[in-house]
């Protein structure tokens, strides 16, 4: 049994086979630079200079990608259009010049001469007429060249403008002339009824009113016929301005409003085809918004999702290197110090062993100067009855060396250096606390710190033990006049 098949599911299966069909076609043929290069020329042409641009834009990209010269030329020239009309001559300059250089590299003649057209015109709206003459040379040169009637007839009208911008009316009408003699060759009417609407307006200056009215109602008939109707309006405004200067107020009157009329039919079927435009697109552009917005919040709903977990990944990376840091910071800061005490007990050492090897050579001179004693005394007492004068000055000068006293001023000051450059402080605390110690009291005091036992003091400074008891005593009690138990405890402070 057959079962029948709704119209409506009908249609849907149309519309996707047609969808599928579409995109197909879309896959295996891609728009291509030149494509995209008319579509930009087409909203050009309707004053859609936006649109142009970014038309132009994305056909200049694709050029760009395939290094495809002879289309990049072409492309250039219309990106010049676009800026014209957006006003920026600099860009439209720049463009068509490198559209001149590449056309001339690639020997595309046409679009050579159409380059050149396009910069006199900039430079005649800018007033700089004599670049607008070379260029505009330049391009009839080449048109005249390759029989190309219909951009020598516009490039010749150019030129007409020109010289009429300029006040030389007679040059202007020979430009126009021979436009009209290229245009009738290939039957080209709508330059043909531009051209007699610029003669008409030489005529005009000049005064010559047959001529002008011939002229303009030429061109309104050709305009006609061809029914365009910029043309035609700018006829009609033509005719009612020659009629109003030779002072024929009712005609002028009759043709000013026709040109109004067509002039407002012109403006609202200019914007009933905007507003229809629009609308078809609006249209379109709903339903694609809303299959757009169904996809972006599936999109946004997954990355939402990544962007939630790849944040939280980030802020743990973060965390953990900033952890890392700080303990790495610690650990190399810990290290550093350790590496700075370490060599500071080995210098502290290294001074120490100096100081107490000093003492030593110290304590060994005052050893052998007490056994010369000794061996003196025995000496004397033997022969003292029996001595010659060579006897009697080696006496004098043992006992001038028997009578130095160990760690003399000399003594004194280099140890006192070789210990300042290990404490720093030391002298100077003692002056601060003010205990008021002597000299050798300062002395033993050192001594003491090195650690010396009392026989070790009493050999380096050249006393006997009881001397040194005597004097740790009597710096004892100052120091405990000074608040001090005992002299260690003031060693402890000095070399804090």
């Amino acid at each position: 049994m057959n079962f029948p098949i709704s119209s409506s599911r009908l249609s849907m299966r149309l519309v996707i086979l047609l969808l599928l069909i579409s995109l197909t076609v879309q896959a295996e043929f891609p728009v291509s630079a030149d494509s995209i290069n008319r579509m930009a020329v087409n909203e050009w042409s309707a004053g859609n200079y936006q649109k142009a641009f970014n038309h132009i834009t994305k056909a200049y990209e694709l050029a760009k990608e395939k290094n495809d010269s002879q289309q990049l030329a072409m492309i250039l020239n219309t990106l010049g259009l676009v800026y014209w009309r957006l006003g920026n001559n600099t860009d439209a300059m720049e463009s068509y010049r490198q559209s001149a250089a590449l056309a001339e590299k690639r020997g595309m003649n046409r679009l050579l001469g159409l380059t050149h057209t396009n910069m006199a015109l900039i430079y005649k709206e800018q007033g700089e007429f004599a670049e607008a003459f070379n260029h505009n040379n330049l391009a009839i040169g080449i048109f005249r060249k390759n029989n190309n009637h219909r951009d020598l007839g516009i490039a010749l009208n150019n030129q007409g403008q020109i010289f009429k911008n300029m006040g030389v009316l007679d040059s202007a009408k020979r430009c126009y002339d021979q436009a009209l003699v290229s245009y009738r060759q290939i039957d080209y009417k709508d330059g043909v009824a531009a051209t007699y609407y610029n003669l008409a307006d030489i005529f005009l200056k000049r005064g010559t009113k047959e001529q002008a009215l011939q002229a303009i109602n030429y061109s309104l008939r050709l305009s006609l016929l061809t029914e365009s109707k910029v043309r035609t309006s700018e006829a009609y405004q033509k005719l009612s301005q020659i009629y109003e200067f030779f002072r024929m107020p009712d005609s002028a009157l009759k043709y000013f409003k026709l040109y109004n009329e067509l002039n407002n039919k012109i403006l609202k079927q200019d914007q009933l085809d905007q507003l229809a435009k629009f609308q078809a697109e609006l249209g379109s552009e709903v339903k694609n918004l809303q299959i757009e917005n169904l996809k972006k919040e599936k999109e946004l709903q997954i990355n939402r999702i990544w962007f939630i977990g790849i944040s939280v990944l980030l802020l743990l990376l973060l965390t953990i290197f900033v952890v890392y840091r700080y303990f790495l910071k610690i650990k190399f800061r810990k290290e550093n110090l350790e590496k700075e005490l370490h060599n500071a007990a080995k210098i502290i050492e290294v001074k120490e062993q100096e100081l107490k090897a000093y003492i030593i050579d110290l304590t060994r001179k005052n050893n052998v100067i007490g056994k010369m004693k000794e061996q003196l005394s025995l000496s004397l007492t033997r022969v003292s009855e029996i001595k010659t004068d060579q006897d009697v000055q080696t006496d004098e000068r043992v006992e001038q060396l028997l009578e130095q006293k160990i760690l003399t001023d000399e003594d004194w000051s280099v140890f006192k250096g070789k210990f300042k450059a290990i404490y720093p402080g030391f002298f100077t605390r003692i002056k601060q606390f003010n205990a008021g110690l002597t000299e050798a009291e300062e002395r033993l005091l050192v001594l003491i710190y090195l650690d010396l036992s009392g026989r070790e003091m009493a050999n380096t400074l050249g006393i006997s033990p009881q001397s040194v008891r005597v004097c740790k005593m009597r710096m004892k009690k100052k120091l405990q006049d000074k608040g001090f138990n005992n002299v260690e405890d003031f060693l402890l402070l000095l070399v804090k």
